[in-house]
């Protein structure tokens, strides 16, 4: 017979159905959040990306990298929302 509340607490979750698959899904989910790192990096840290050359269609490669990002950020977050989303009901 629990006896504290943190007892009581953790014998309703655990007899709820389906309680550690859905902790265990959330997890694996939290580390597709690491790739949203990529792109933050990657335009973080100006030293990586300051100088002209080399060029693409004339245009230097300071503004070249920087717009590169954008399909790839937005390719990086839509896998990510694909990947955590919950199952649609």
């Amino acid at each position: 017979m629990p006896t504290t509340l943190v007892d009581i607490r953790m014998r309703v979750f655990t007899q709820s159905p389906g309680y550690a698959p859905r902790r265990m899904e959330r997890r694996s989910h939290r580390a597709w959040y690491w790739l949203l790192l990529i792109p933050l990096v990657g335009l973080l840290i100006p030293p990586i990306y300051n100088s002209e050359d080399p060029e693409l269609f004339g245009m230097p490669f300071f503004y070249w990298y920087q717009l590169a990002w954008v399909p790839l950020s937005v390719a990086v977050t839509a896998l990510v929302y694909v990947k955590t989303r919950g199952p649609r009901e």
